[in-house]
């Protein structure tokens, strides 16, 4: 855990009197754990508009935190496009092959892995993300683990059908369409 503190800061809707204080990186990461509960320090009142958040990059030591714990988020809402950066890549598979992790986590990570090929792969996503060797190498990544995508329910099969609810259906189907 790196010892920089993480900003936050909100502005009170009554008085507009705006606060700020500082985080350490596991504390940040987590939306459960960054909510600021305490009222406004000048006018007592609990109602707030507007605030910003400085997040962590990605760490070891929030994933052991997280993989282990399916009450934490680093994002309630598309928390897999939180987890889908290039840079993690080796991290996130560490995380989704082990058994320790939590089921939903783990699915989670798979999600993570199939938007992070979407987002490679010259074909589809942003084109300023395409890096089809990337995207070579994540296939891979996904292909060998094709047995663990089908029992976490994050792949097509005969047994299953289609993916769970959690696993957009376009990622899933564009991988299939362009399959190496």
């Amino acid at each position: 855990m790196t010892s920089q503190k993480y900003e936050q800061t909100r502005s009170c809707a009554k008085c507009g009197y705006e606060e700020t204080r500082f985080l350490d990186e596991l504390t940040a990461a987590f939306e459960e754990t960054r909510t600021w509960y305490e009222p406004c320090s000048k006018c007592g009142s609990t109602d707030f508009s507007g605030g910003s958040n400085a997040l962590p990059l990605l760490s070891r030591q929030q994933l052991e935190l997280w993989a282990i714990n399916d009450e934490l988020h680093f994002s309630q809402q598309d928390e897999d496009l939180i987890l889908a950066s290039s840079i993690n890549l080796e991290l996130l598979l560490e995380f989704l092959d082990s058994p320790q992790t939590h089921i939903w986590q783990r699915r989670t990570l798979a999600s993570a892995l199939y938007v992070l090929w979407y987002d490679a792969y010259p074909e589809t996503g942003e084109s300023y993300l395409h890096n089809a060797e990337f995207a070579k190498k994540v296939a891979l990544e996904i292909n060998q683990r094709t047995s663990l995508l089908i029992e976490l329910g994050a792949s097509k099969s005969e047994e299953f059908g289609e993916p769970l609810w959690y696993l957009g259906s376009y990622l899933t189907e564009e991988f299939e369409k362009h399959k190496p």
